[in-house]
C-alpha cells in the first residue's frame, strides 16, 4: 500500500471552518513563517478497522519573539483526539487535552509545542478505506496553519445495524432481530456464527448470489427462552476466516416486562369533566402463549366494565364505565383481572377517579 506524500504548503483562508476529519485528498496547509511543523504530513499507514494509531506533531516557534496560539482545533468528529504536551514546561500545564476551546498559548523563542495525535477507527459507524484530515491552529497575530494526518482503514466489511433496540418485550417473548456483514474492502471471506451465546440463539445465512461481486450474510439472533424481568443487553462478537480482520461486533438491548402486560397500566377517569370512560388493552406476549378467559375481581362501587373486545390474536380489549357521581375526594383502587396463565394467574390495574370541582 502506498504512503501519503505530504501536501506543499499554500495560503489558504477560512481557517475557522476547516473539518477535523475528510474523506478524500487533504485540504493544502496556509503557509507560515510564524511556525514550524513537523512532520508537514502525519502518514498513520495502514491501519486496520477497530484499532486506535497515534503520532505526534511538533509545533515550533523559530523566532525571536512569543507567539500566541489562540485555538487548537476544533474536531468535529469523535475519531479523533488529541493532547497538547510541553516539553520544557512542568506541573498543570505540561500536558492538557485539547478540545477545540480557547488556549493561549504563548510559546517562548525556540520553544517546541507537541500535539500527540490519535486516530481511533472503531468510531467511524460508516464504511470507510482512506481518511484525511485537518486540525486547525488559530494565531492570535498572524496567519494560522493545519495539522495534517491521514490513513489508509483496511475494512473488510461492514456491519449493519450496530445496535437493535427491542423496546419493551415479554420475558417470554422471544424477540428476534438481524444484522447485515455486507464486504467492504475485501470481496471474499464466510461467515459461520450458528451457536448459542448467553442463551441467544445465533444463526448465519448467506444472503448474495454466487455471482455477486459482494459477499453478503444474514445473522439472526433470538432471545433466550425467558429473560430475566427489567432492562437488558447483549453483546455479540464473532470471527470471520479473514486472518487479521476485526471482530463482526453488534449489540441487542431492551426492557423485558411480564408477558401479560396493561396499556396504560393505570384506569383515569375523570366523571366531573365528562370523561367517564376509559379502555385498556390486555396483550399476551409470551411466544406461543394464549391469552386465554380474562375474569374480573369485584369491581369497586360505581364502575362497571361494559364491553370486551378481541382485536387481534392475545389481545383484548376492555372499557369501562364510572356509573357513578364524581366522588367528593380522590378515589384510588385496584382492579384486579385473573388469567388461565399459570406464570401470571392475575393482573392488578390500578385505578384513579378524580373529584368534582
Amino acid at each position: 500500500m502506498m504512503a501519503f506524500r505530504p501536501i506543499p504548503p499554500v495560503i489558504l483562508a477560512g481557517l475557522l471552518f476547516l473539518p477535523a476529519c475528510a474523506e478524500g485528498v487533504a485540504p493544502p496547509a496556509p503557509a507560515s513563517e510564524l511556525l514550524t511543523v513537523e512532520p508537514a504530513f502525519l502518514d498513520l499507514g495502514s491501519v486496520t478497522f477497530g484499532e486506535r494509531r497515534s503520532g505526534v506533531f511538533r509545533v515550533t516557534n523559530p523566532g525571536e519573539e512569543e507567539v500566541v496560539i489562540s485555538r487548537i482545533g476544533p474536531f468535529s468528529c469523535s475519531c479523533a483526539s488529541a493532547d497538547l504536551v510541553l516539553p520544557d514546561r512542568g506541573g498543570a500545564e505540561a500536558r492538557r487535552r485539547l478540545d477545540g476551546g480557547r488556549l493561549g498559548l504563548a510559546l517562548g523563542p525556540g520553544e517546541t509545542a507537541e500535539v500527540h495525535f490519535v486516530l481511533d477507527t472503531s468510531r467511524y459507524r460508516q464504511p470507510t478505506s482512506r481518511k484525511v484530515g485537518s486540525i486547525p491552529v488559530v494565531l492570535r497575530d498572524g496567519p494560522g496553519q493545519t495539522l495534517q494526518w491521514g490513513a489508509d482503514i483496511w475494512t473488510p466489511f461492514q456491519v449493519e445495524p450496530w445496535l437493535t433496540d427491542f423496546g419493551d418485550v415479554g420475558m417470554r417473548e422471544r424477540p428476534e432481530g438481524f444484522v447485515l456483514v455486507v464486504s467492504h474492502d475485501t470481496l471474499e471471506f464466510s461467515v459461520d456464527v450458528d451457536q448459542e451465546v448467553d442463551g441467544w440463539t445465533v444463526k448465519s445465512d448467506r444472503v448474495s448470489s454466487d455471482d455477486s461481486a459482494r459477499r453478503s450474510f444474514r445473522i439472526t439472533f433470538t432471545a433466550p427462552a425467558e429473560l430475566p424481568e427489567g432492562p437488558f443487553r447483549q453483546d455479540f462478537l464473532f470471527h470471520t476466516n479473514l486472518q487479521g480482520a476485526p471482530p463482526i461486533r453488534f449489540s441487542a438491548q431492551g426492557r423485558s416486562v411480564p408477558d401479560i402486560s396493561l396499556s396504560p397500566g393505570r384506569l383515569l377517569l375523570d366523571p366531573g369533566r365528562g370523561r367517564g370512560e376509559a379502555e385498556v388493552r390486555v396483550v399476551q406476549r409470551a411466544a406461543g402463549g394464549e391469552l386465554g378467559r380474562l375474569r374480573l375481581g369485584p369491581l369497586p362501587e360505581g364502575l362497571e366494565l361494559i364491553e370486551e373486545l378481541a382485536v387481534e390474536a392475545n389481545t383484548r380489549v376492555l372499557r369501562f364505565v364510572w356509573t357513578g357521581a364524581a366522588p367528593v375526594e380522590a378515589l384510588h383502587d385496584v382492579v384486579v383481572i385473573h388469567t388461565e396463565d399459570e406464570e401470571q394467574p392475575e393482573i392488578r390495574l390500578d385505578l384513579s377517579v378524580l373529584p368534582a370541582r
